[in-house]
């Protein structure tokens, strides 16, 4: 369920992942709330269990009746809200296909809050690239999939970039922001390498 109150400048969201939850996350520039239990979280994540675990201010009173903001204006406000879909098991509200942008920067949170493991089976359906011939969309699932650990993704990606491009593979690490951040360059000349003799 999402709301949107406006006021003055600025607009503020509301998505109840979880209705009675104990926790509201504060998420983003535009300060996007989304309630939801933060035993889930801590079950998901080692980030989140640490953090509303019993020596940090988040976890100290949870109470469903008067959940706790938690601010994490830094964080992307999507991402995270499909990550909080995806393990409250609110398959009705996680979206079936993204772009590989969106995708790459779910892994990027995931990776973050150290909760790969608990995307698993739905990151298998959003790593598909089946129908994407574009080279930086590829680049963006190729970098998700490496992030995510799905090796079976990876290779099927990688294919299909060796497959459907035929131009230097280096533009990536400018085009795909934060691409180099986890794929080495040398991945990518290699890719070039093989184009070759393929």
């Amino acid at each position: 369920m999402e709301e949107t109150n406006d006021s003055n400048d600025s607009i503020t969201t509301k998505t109840e992942v979880a209705t009675h939850g104990d926790v509201v996350l504060v998420v983003g520039p535009h300060n996007k709330k989304i309630r939801v239990y933060s035993s889930v979280l801590k079950n998901a994540s080692k980030y989140f269990r640490v953090m509303f675990g019993p020596h940090f201010a988040e976890g100290q009173n949870l109470d469903s009746d008067n959940p706790k903001d938690v601010s994490m204006t830094e964080d992307n406000a999507h991402a995270l809200e499909v990550i909080c879909n995806v393990i409250h098991l609110r398959n009705d509200a996680v979206p079936h296909s993204l772009s590989p942008k969106e995708i790459f920067e779910i892994a990027t949170a995931a990776d973050k809050f150290d909760c790969v493991v608990a995307l698993r089976y739905a990151s298998a359906i959003w790593l598909n690239p089946k129908g994407v011939e574009d080279i930086l969309e590829l680049g963006y699932l190729m970098a998700a999939a490496y992030i995510l650990d799905d090796a079976q993704a990876f290779g099927d990606i990688t294919i299909s970039m060796m497959l459907h491009h035929q131009g230097s593979y280096l533009p990536l690490a400018d085009q795909v922001v934060g691409l180099t951040d986890w794929i080495p360059w040398k991945v990518l000349c290699e890719y070039r390498v093989c184009q070759r003799f393929c």
